[in-house]
Formats: structure tokens, C-alpha cells, sequence
């Protein structure tokens, strides 16, 4: 199992390399909150490596992206992060953050396996 999971990280770990570009990141609702000092660093980490590995591997699991870097973004941002509208931007910008990376949405609203601090729903993607 932990060999099975090993590969499938290794796999992904040349597709997690994608550069995404902030200009073609439109916040629409979220300009405020992403125009922040807060939201800029936010959407910085989301775009890391160590941010797109974690989100996969959740994805790859079948659990919500935002599960695997939730307790990251609490730890590296503060209490900030547990702003409602706070993190509706930050599942905004992790959905691009994922499609650019070649995943879609599969289902809304999904219930985190691991409850962090931070989200205790979000967004599950798909291949």
C-alpha cells in the first residue's frame, strides 16, 4: 500500500511542477480579500510545490483539496484564514490553482475526512 501510494506521488510530482500565473486569475467576488496582504500570501502558497503536492495527494485519495493544507495555511497565516469569506477566496483560488494543474470539479460541499481548524467542508476534484 505505502509502495502503491509512493508511486502515485512520484507519478504527479512532474505535473505538480505547473507554473500558475496570477494574471490569468480572476478573483471576481474575492478582489478585496485577494488584493490583501493576507489573500496575496494565501494564493502564494497555494501555488508552492509543497501546496499542489498536498492537494493532489488529497485529491488522489478522494478527499477534499483544501484538506491537505489546511492545517498549513492556520499554522503559516494565522486565525485570519478561519474568515468565513477568508476562506470561500481560498477555495476560489484553489480551484484554479487545480484546474491548471489538469483536475475538475467533481462535487461541492464535501464533508473533510481529517477536520482541521480551518475547513470542515470543501471541494472535491477529479481527473
Amino acid at each position: 500500500m505505502f509502495l502503491n501510494l509512493l508511486s502515485v506521488i512520484l507519478q504527479h510530482s512532474i505535473m505538480v511542477s505547473v507554473k500558475v500565473n496570477a494574471m490569468d486569475y480572476d478573483p471576481k467576488n474575492f478582489k478585496n480579500i485577494f488584493e490583501s496582504t493576507l489573500g496575496q500570501q494565501i494564493w502564494t502558497y497555494l501555488n508552492s510545490e509543497q501546496a499542489k503536492e498536498r492537494m493532489v495527494l488529497t485529491t488522489q485519495l478522494g478527499h477534499p483539496a483544501l484538506e491537505g493544507v489546511g492545517d498549513k495555511l492556520l499554522e503559516q497565516f494565522g486565525v485570519g484564514v478561519k474568515d468565513d469569506s477568508v476562506k470561500k477566496a481560498t477555495g476560489h483560488m484553489a480551484r484554479f490553482v487545480m484546474e491548471e494543474l489538469g483536475y475538475v470539479l467533481v462535487q461541492r460541499n464535501v464533508q473533510c475526512r481529517k477536520k482541521t481548524e480551518v475547513f470542515s467542508r470543501a471541494a472535491r476534484y477529479g481527473k
